[in-house]
């Protein structure tokens, strides 16, 4: 997937999926690591090991594990952070999420292609339920329609945590009469 893509489906995710801003923002900001971090290892010859090593969901796991439960599985809070009560769980938390963006890229690129399972170096999982755009950066109708029906599920989850279904509905019917 595209950087674009990456970023638009996992934050919607794990906004959808927890109500925190900021740990969406915190995968925000790890969705496009493993990537980015091929460039740091690799440098030039990046392309000849993409989606190898860096793809490797087993690290990136261990990582979000220990932070996690360094954080005693909470979400972080803003205000905790701010002034200073419990930050350090929410620290943690955060770290968990940004290396859930990086699980989330991993689970995203095996959707359009092939990633490691058992061993790091052959990429031999993954669904190709989707096909990339020929040109770099531009995101092709498979990926525009992934993205759009994991963001529109995903904010339907995020809507429903301050909805009950039956003022859900009462809004739907509302919002249909004032078109």
């Amino acid at each position: 997937m595209t950087g674009k893509g990456h970023r638009l489906s996992t934050t919607a995710f794990v906004l959808g999926t927890t109500g925190s801003v900021l740990a969406a923002v915190m995968s925000y900001m790890g969705s496009t690591f493993p990537d980015s971090s091929e460039y740091m290892f690799f440098g030039k010859r990046r392309n000849r090991y993409h989606r190898r090593y860096t793809h490797w969901f087993v690290p990136w796991a261990l990582l979000a594990y220990v932070c996690f439960k360094r954080a005693g599985w909470i979400v972080p809070n803003l205000a905790n952070l701010i002034d200073g009560r419990e930050a350090h769980r929410d620290v943690w938390a955060c770290a968990g999420f940004w290396f859930a963006g990086c699980l989330l890229h991993i689970l995203e690129d095996a959707w359009c292609g092939t990633v490691p399972f058992l061993r790091p170096w052959k990429r031999d999982v993954g669904l190709h339920v989707f096909h990339m755009s020929n040109k770099i950066g531009v995101m092709s109708r498979g990926e525009i329609n992934f993205v759009l029906c994991s963001v529109g599920i995903s904010l339907f989850a995020f809507m429903m945590r301050y909805f009950t279904l039956d003022s859900f509905m009462a809004f739907c019917v509302n919002l249909w009469r004032s078109i």
